[in-house]
């Protein structure tokens, strides 16, 4: 006889409010907030809010070392690398 069938649950928590949409490959993001760490999508664009409308900035995951500007006042020197 078979085994039953096995569910897996997600750790993410469930999205509440509008989502926010990643322009390029449409994957699905809770809103950012206004000083909150930026959102890393996985196509290497980054999403931030700085207060006044939600920002963009493309940080290829191959090159971690040059961190844009923009993104510089979110992180320390050790969280990247560290």
């Amino acid at each position: 006889m078979a085994d039953p069938e096995v569910t897996y649950t997600s750790s993410v928590p469930k999205i509440e409010g509008k989502p926010f949409v990643c322009k390029r490959c449409h994957r699905v993001y809770a809103q950012p907030h206004t000083d909150d760490r930026p959102i890393r999508c996985e196509c290497g664009w980054w999403y931030y809010n700085n207060g006044v409308s939600i920002r963009e900035v493309f940080w290829p995951r191959l090159a971690p070392y040059r961190m844009p500007g923009e993104l510089a006042r979110f992180f320390g020197p050790t969280d990247i690398f560290g």
